[in-house]
């Protein structure tokens, strides 16, 4: 199964998510995808997460971020992952 790698704009001038913790859930989160879906509970997590936001360093694009972690949840929930 072929397995959808984000990539994230980097943002330093306006609010943007902590890097690390974005990446880490988001490793996390598909290699638990990659064990079969659908999964409730993994969806659930998946529209629970919160990342701390950072301002001065560099962080991800809190929009790409949101809207690949909706990605996610519809595929828990599907078993369908996103194109």
């Amino acid at each position: 199964m072929h397995i959808l790698v984000p990539s994230f704009s980097r943002t330093r001038l306006r609010e943007a998510y902590d890097s690390a913790e974005v990446d880490e859930f988001i490793t996390a989160t598909l290699r638990e995808l990659s064990g079969g879906v659908p999964d409730e509970a993994l969806a659930k997590r998946i529209s629970n997460a919160r990342f701390k936001p950072v301002r001065i360093r560099p962080g991800y694009d809190m929009r790409e971020v949101d809207d690949y972690l909706d990605a996610l949840h519809v595929w828990a929930l599907t078993g369908r992952q996103p194109q």
